[in-house]
């Protein structure tokens, strides 16, 4: 019952799906890619209507694949609204481009090549600050993706953190010694969902779509006042 996503969207989902992603990345150095990778319909709805909800301008997103995800939240944002999208594989970036150009909110999303980290440290020196921070990359940082934005002051007064995978194939409801150690990152999630229920500084929940979403920001956004 979900809102179809658009013609522009949906041409990425179709490229991410018929693409023989072991031919793809055969000669690189990175990380073989997999169509699995992709946000896909449902969850790109849900992102666009986050960021509409949240009356975002400035997003940031950590883990662009085939930039469908990048592209539905660009499709929520005014018209003076940027996204800006960290990817560490060069060889999706001139492919990725020519989709975002099709689109009449292509010109909102900015692509910056290179280790997240580095990247994020970069917009920090420029004072960049994120309204809208969705995280869908490597596992193994997430912990070092939510401490450098917090950290670093990158997530915005008012901000969201919206964080793809943290239910990991059912493995964050298990026990470490029950986990499917066949799975790449096994205990990578638990241990981010754990981090992040110690850390004082926020309020979080894990919403059952797809792989789970968990939305954190920080307590002094949620904590609502009282009448003296």
């Amino acid at each position: 019952m979900a809102s179809p996503v658009s013609s522009h969207v949906d041409a990425i989902i179709q490229f991410t799906n018929s693409t023989d992603w072991n031919e793809f990345s055969k000669n690189s150095t990175f990380r073989r890619l997999e169509k699995m990778m992709l946000t896909g319909h449902e969850e790109a709805q849900v992102l666009r209507l986050l960021v509409s909800m949240s009356k975002a301008t400035r997003v940031l997103e950590i883990g662009m694949f085939t930039g469908c995800a990048a592209l539905a939240m660009a499709e929520a944002l005014p018209c003076q609204g940027t996204v800006t999208t960290c990817e560490i594989n060069p060889a999706l970036e001139g492919v990725i481009r020519k989709f975002f150009d099709k689109s009449p909110h292509g010109n909102k999303i900015s692509i910056k090549i290179g280790p997240a980290l580095d990247t994020m440290q970069t917009l920090h020196e420029e004072g960049k600050q994120f309204d809208f921070v969705f995280i869908d990359a490597d596992k193994s940082n997430y912990g070092n993706y939510f401490k450098c934005l917090l950290d670093k002051n990158l997530l915005a007064e008012g901000g969201t953190i919206c964080v793809d995978n943290t239910l990991w194939n059912g493995n964050a409801y298990l026990v470490r010694e029950e986990r499917d150690e066949t799975m790449v990152d096994a205990h990578a999630i638990p241990e981010f969902n754990q981090l992040v229920a110690d850390d004082d500084r926020v309020y979080r929940v894990i919403l059952p779509v797809r792989d789970g979403l968990m939305l954190i920001r920080r307590k002094i956004d949620v904590d609502g006042g009282v009448k003296p």
